[in-house]
């Protein structure tokens, strides 16, 4: 495990509140110099607790909408599951691969779809690809995805409470210059604008541009850092909720919004109201979150369940 000191977390938090930010921005605010912020990203890299740069993209406003596969497997051998994984990571539609540390789910999968039917074309590919393995198949859509900072990395007079929501029904306007920019930038949010220009045949002044006027109409929603949890002795947790007063969402939204350690929320379109996911260093600390959730909550919440994610395979915010 690579352990953090106050300087490595400041860095941290300063690349996930802006990934794209230059190291003399960041040493500016964490007050050091920028050789220092340099030789420390570089550090974290090399030890795999960076592992790598993304750029929020809300690609609902290049029209589309996100479908999710929960799977419980039923002939659980490693050798099938890690066929799905590859099939899906290798899957140009699906942007997310997860596998799951929990009785009662094995993966999760989630894809970029432009309506229903193409998501019934994609639920019935999965069926007939694996679903001699496949004992529970649970199906979902987002509805309004919510991202807050990682605040347990900052000092608390540093702290920022901030959300960034995606998925919208309103388009944007855009064009295949825009897309093809997104296309570099989405696994890659620190990229230089000369290397996208020369890979994009764009000018580096339009590249600015571009990225600017995307900011602005909302399609890029910021730009974040990816981390490796365990190489900092994290774990990451998921919370899944039906409520019995639904008038509290906003409520329990505004209170994820200032907890440290919650870092999603969602709404989604299945039998739960509400999902939230957080990281924490202990099973003990999630239990102190749950407990508080349901202190303050409890008599809203109709039933809850929880899992552990246990290894991501992809992430990526863009088809």
């Amino acid at each position: 495990m690579y352990k953090l000191d106050k300087k490595d977390k400041d860095i941290l938090y300063q690349l996930d509140l802006d990934s794209r930010q230059s190291f003399n921005q960041i040493g500016r605010k964490v007050r050091t110099s920028k050789e220092v912020v340099q030789y420390r990203i570089k550090q974290l890299e090399k030890e795999g607790v960076i592992k790598g740069y993304q750029t929020l993209i809300d690609v609902s406003k290049l029209g589309y909408i996100t479908g999710r596969f929960f799977l419980k497997l039923r002939e659980d051998t490693p050798e099938q599951e890690n066929k799905i994984i590859d099939y899906y990571k290798n899957h140009p539609k699906f942007w997310w691969v997860d596998q799951i540390s929990g009785g009662f789910r094995d993966l999760g999968l989630a894809c970029w779809i432009k309506n229903i039917y193409d998501f019934y074309n994609i639920k019935e590919d999965l069926i007939k690809r694996f679903g001699r393995y496949i004992n529970d198949l649970y199906i979902s859509l987002y509805c309004k995805f919510y991202v807050y900072n990682r605040n347990y990395l900052c000092r608390d007079k540093e702290r920022k409470n901030e959300t960034k929501i995606l998925f919208f029904p309103e388009l944007a306007d855009f064009d295949d210059k825009d897309i093809k920019i997104l296309r570099l930038i989405a696994g890659n949010a620190r990229m230089n604008f000369v290397d996208i220009s020369e890979k994009t045949g764009i000018s580096i002044t339009n590249v600015d541009y571009r990225i600017k006027k995307m900011i602005r109409k909302g399609i890029i929603k910021g730009f974040k850092v990816l981390l490796d949890l365990a190489k900092i002795g994290y774990y990451w947790y998921k919370i899944e909720m039906q409520l019995s007063d639904i008038s509290v969402k906003q409520q329990m939204l505004n209170y994820f919004e200032k907890h440290l350690n919650i870092v999603y929320a969602y709404e989604t379109l299945s039998d739960n109201d509400l999902e939230l996911e957080l990281e924490v260093d202990s099973y003990e600390k999630f239990r102190e979150v749950l407990e508080d959730i349901r202190k303050v909550f409890g008599k809203s919440i109709k039933k809850y369940h929880y899992f552990l994610w246990y290894k991501e395979h992809k992430f990526l915010f863009m088809p």
